[in-house]
């Protein structure tokens, strides 16, 4: 069994390694075809976790928020996938 504190401190340190991750996406030495789309859903991921850690909290608020942002972030996403997918049949 474990405790809250310990799921909370586990979420926590999954959203600081899902941010340094996003950090390095943003700074690769060579553009990736996908790294913004790869930028955008480690966004997501870590508002995701966010969102889970104020539910657990009980915060029921601050969780919606956050889930709402991680919604708008893989809409982005899917925005980008989208327009990509458009310019390459246009180029077909």
């Amino acid at each position: 069994m474990t405790t809250s504190s310990e799921v909370l401190r586990l979420l926590g340190q999954a959203s600081t390694f899902t941010q340094d991750a996003n950090k390095n996406i943003d700074n690769l030495i060579v553009d990736h075809d996908y790294q913004q789309v790869a930028g955008l859903i480690t966004k997501a991921a870590v508002a995701l976790l966010e969102s889970a850690a104020y539910l657990m909290r009980s915060d029921s608020d601050a969780g919606f928020e956050a889930l709402e942002r991680a919604d708008d972030f893989l809409d982005e996403a899917y925005a980008l996938i989208d327009s990509q997918i458009d310019e390459d049949d246009a180029d077909e």
